[in-house]
């Protein structure tokens, strides 16, 4: 038997099980298409993640790319907390030292025969000169497009170690004129500082400021690659950012 019913006075069939169920079902599929465009429009439920992998610094560029952040220096230094274990230089050394002594004839700078004792230190060190980040500063000018950095006119001595391993030490004593116990310490000192002194004459300061710059360059260049960096000395100013004015509409 079939089911009618009456709209308007006239009598109409009335709509079968699967025309109903058909049209309730394309009114779902509907709203569940508008949701998945209005998250893909608007970004509903973004995870934050970026397609290179989520890394510190591609958040940040993707961030200020979205919110179209300004560049601060609080964004420079941040940035460059990374690279703070980065701003040590150093260099390698080694060598023999020897010590040799002979008692003498009082008052004189005869030696006496038969009183010689030798000392031979073969060694290997490292000296370390770096930058602390407070040191450097920083200032930003959006309207060039430029990051000033002055760092200071060398850097500090940050270790100049001669680890007990790699020192070896022979002896060659004499019962008439015994080794002393601060020989080998006393010749060690006279050692480090004659390394740092020739390391100094190579140019270790120059080439930890080489060193410096190449590492701020490419950590900043990863995220802020639009701006240009520009290193100062201690006694040049950058230039002053302009303010930006309004006209009234």
């Amino acid at each position: 038997m079939r089911n009618y019913e009456y709209v308007n006075g006239k009598r109409v069939k009335e709509r079968g099980f699967f025309s109903k169920w058909g049209h309730r079902l394309f009114v779902l599929m509907a709203i569940i298409g508008m949701f998945y465009v209005a998250v893909f429009v608007f970004g509903w439920g973004r995870s934050g993640k970026v397609k290179n992998g989520g890394s510190r610094e591609a958040i940040i560029a993707e961030e200020e790319k979205f919110h179209g952040i300004i560049l601060t220096r609080d964004n420079v230094m941040e940035q460059l907390k990374d690279i703070a274990e980065l701003m040590t230089y150093s260099e390698d050394y080694a060598g023999t030292a020897n010590v040799v002594d002979n008692l003498q004839i009082p008052y004189t700078d005869f030696d006496i025969w038969g009183t010689q004792h030798k000392i031979q230190i073969v060694y290997a060190g490292t000296i370390k000169v770096g930058y602390d980040l407070n040191e450097l500063k920083t200032v930003v000018n959006n309207q060039k497009k430029e990051i000033y950095i002055t760092i200071p006119l060398k850097p500090s001595v940050v270790d100049n170690n001669l680890p007990q391993e790699k020192v070896t030490i022979m002896q060659d004593n004499n019962i008439f004129n015994p080794i002393r116990a601060d020989e080998v310490n006393v010749r060690l000192s006279e050692v480090k500082a004659q390394q740092l002194e020739s390391a100094e004459k190579n140019g270790i300061y120059e080439k930890a400021e080489a060193h410096l710059k190449e590492i701020i360059i490419k950590t900043l260049a990863k995220v802020h690659s639009e701006y240009k960096v520009v290193f100062l000395s201690p006694t040049e100013q950058p230039p002053v950012e302009k303010p930006t004015t309004s006209v009234a509409q």
